[in-house]
């Protein structure tokens, strides 16, 4: 991330896409995507407060009262931070390009929330470290989802790819992704409410279904600290999250198939979903994305997709 830097003009940041679970890692794996996200324009304003004065891209019905969006709750976060009087007068005017839409399962909320903290941390020229932005953007996630769940905010702030290991205190690890990596990212055309997807999940588990995930999960991150991508798609089993969702995704068992078919390593569903995502090499990457969308067709369902390398840098200033 970019060191703070101050000014009175307009600060913008771009903060990545992610994939929250990566198959077997609820709540914990998220991994950053090279070229998709929101950018978060901010400046200094003289009314205290914080302020959106623009929304564009892919906005929907995303709400501009800053305590109800994602960006500018963060950003109101940020400032609760300063000192003394400073938090009371301290105002900040924003801007929000949408570049993904919302219940798409790559972490859109959370891009916004990100966006929005690390805006305000560098208009101010805040102190705060990552740990403490991320508390700020957990703020924003709450807007969206109704929970504190940082796996895609991780992902995004830090890039790579990330554990949280514990949110209270809140602990997480980042590993640098290797770059021979292709996440392939199909999006189907229909929204899946994080609040509704997170609702059908089962309160009890088989314990041979939890080792499973246990298991795929250290299988997965000693695929990525070996940069053996092959390794990294075998260990994409969820034995837990993916049945309950599935059924929620149109032709979601057939999309899957039509993947590995195609040469993928590993296929699950994208966080909260729609999303399907799939792991394989840059040779295959278009390949595999064409028999996903195919699949998706016979289905009756338009898709658009994307095949991303993974983004290590994370959420970064672009002006």
């Amino acid at each position: 991330m970019t060191e703070a830097q101050g000014g009175t003009g307009w600060v913008k940041v771009f903060a990545p896409a992610s994939i929250a679970n990566l198959g077997p890692g609820f709540d914990c794996l998220g991994a950053a995507l090279e070229g998709l996200g929101d950018v978060v324009e901010a400046r200094r304003a003289e009314a205290p407060g914080v302020v959106i004065t623009a929304m564009t891209g892919e906005a929907g019905s995303i709400p501009v009262d800053p305590a109800k969006n994602c960006a500018g709750r963060a950003a109101e976060a940020v400032i609760s931070h300063l000192r003394g009087k400073a938090a009371k007068v301290t105002g900040i005017e924003m801007r929000l390009h949408k570049g993904l839409p919302q219940g798409s399962g790559l972490g859109s909320s959370a891009a916004s929330a990100v966006g929005g903290a690390v805006a305000a941390h560098l208009v101010l020229e805040s102190k705060l470290g990552s740990n403490s932005l991320l508390e700020a953007a957990l703020e924003g996630e709450f807007v969206a989802s109704g929970a504190r769940h940082a796996d895609n905010l991780a992902a995004s702030l830090l890039g790579g790819v990330t554990i949280v290991r514990a949110h209270q205190p809140l602990d997480v690890v980042r590993l640098e992704a290797p770059s021979t990596l292709r996440f392939v990212v199909v999006l189907p055309a229909m929204e899946l409410e994080t609040r509704y997807a997170r609702s059908v999940l089962p309160e009890m588990v088989p314990l041979r279904d939890a080792v499973s995930n246990w298991a795929n999960v250290a299988a997965f991150i000693a695929g990525v600290t070996k940069g053996h991508v092959a390794d990294i798609g075998r260990a994409i089993v969820d034995k837990i999250i993916e049945p309950a969702r599935a059924r929620l995704i149109p032709g979601f068992a057939d999309v899957k198939q039509a993947a590995l078919e195609a040469g993928a390593f590993g296929c699950s569903i994208s966080g909260a979903g729609p999303a399907v995502f799939a792991v394989t090499t840059p040779e295959a990457g278009e390949r595999v994305a064409l028999a996903m969308h195919a699949a998706f067709q016979r289905h009756g369902i338009g898709s658009r997709h994307f095949v991303c390398p993974p983004d290590n840098r994370g959420a970064r200033r672009v002006d």
